[in-house]
């Protein structure tokens, strides 16, 4: 709480130097921000941005730990396909949750899916899931690509024979797992880019739709990343340092405002400064749930 304005340029911003206020009596520009156009909404939606870079890194991460945790042997990657032609991604993850219940959580209880567009519209899905055998050994690889299957042992057919028979039940057609081919990192590379690869064939149907989900249970250890960061690049610094400035300037006058008014109602003329820990919540309740995002062209445009 304060009583007067001598303590404006004294508050905690992000990333701002103490004696930066700018002390403004005028409203900033509420929102460099109009609706989109369909066209806009459109062209955006195959843009590779930093959130989908973060996914990728994050399942790089995770894959590789998986992976490491369970021993490569031991794990597969199973692909799944829809039985009919599925474009519809609630659809897809209404059918997914039913397996997931009903199926998955009784024979891979452990796993990270993505999901994947493919150029025609289809959606299907590629899981790493942790079995139980050693899946792995005396596979001939190149035996299996030519379609020949005699090297697979007794474990991956039981696996290959329990799919067959419960896929249908869930409304998925063809189902393939097959063992870790290659190494840790190369396996959480080659599954990260099937991000960018849904990324470039994502429709409007599919916003919000969560590109990557794992098993949740807090007791498996293999989980060592989430996107909750920042890369660290000269760009995020000088986001943060526009941001900073930006609410520094409706810091300034939200506290005028108030002051203006509490002189004309004859009340005490106290504010509660905008800081670096409730920055998020006062600009919710100024401006709205979506300040961040309605406001990411007037915030990028702030000089420093």
């Amino acid at each position: 709480m304060r009583q007067g304005k001598a303590s404006v340029a004294s508050r905690s911003l992000p990333c701002l130097n103490k004696n930066n206020s700018i002390g403004s009596t005028t409203a900033p520009v509420k929102w460099g921000w109009q609706a989109d156009t369909a066209e806009a909404v459109e062209a955006r939606l195959n843009e590779f941005t930093t959130v989908h870079r973060k996914s990728a890194y994050v399942l790089q991460l995770n894959v590789k730990s998986f992976i490491d945790r369970h021993g490569i042997d031991r794990v597969g990657f199973l692909t799944l396909t829809f039985a009919d032609d599925v474009k519809d991604p609630k659809e897809a993850q209404r059918r997914f949750n039913s397996l997931r219940t009903n199926f998955l959580k009784h024979h891979y209880k452990q796993y990270i899916r993505v999901v994947e567009r493919t150029k025609t519209g289809r959606i299907h899905y590629h899981l790493l899931v942790a079995c139980k055998e050693n899946i792995r050994r005396g596979l001939n690889f190149r035996q299996i690509a030519a379609r020949n299957y005699k090297s697979a042992n007794a474990a991956i057919r039981g696996h290959w024979a329990r799919l067959r028979e419960a896929m249908g039940k869930y409304g998925f057609g063809r189902s393939e797992l097959m063992p870790v081919k290659t190494n840790s990192k190369g396996l959480a590379n080659y599954i990260a880019k099937y991000i960018g690869k849904h990324i470039n064939a994502r429709i409007s149907a599919d916003k919000g739709v969560r590109l990557c989900q794992t098993s949740q249970d807090k007791g498996f250890r293999w989980k060592i990343a989430t996107s909750g960061f920042q890369f660290v690049s000269e760009g995020s610094k000088q986001w943060r340092q526009k941001l900073a400035k930006w609410v520094q300037e409706w810091d300034s006058y939200f506290f005028y405002k108030t002051l203006k008014g509490n002189k004309v109602l004859g009340e005490p003329q106290n504010y509660i400064s905008i800081t670096e820990d409730n920055f998020l919540e006062r600009l919710k309740e100024e401006l709205g749930s979506k300040w961040a995002y309605k406001n990411r062209e007037a915030i990028a445009a702030t000089p420093i």
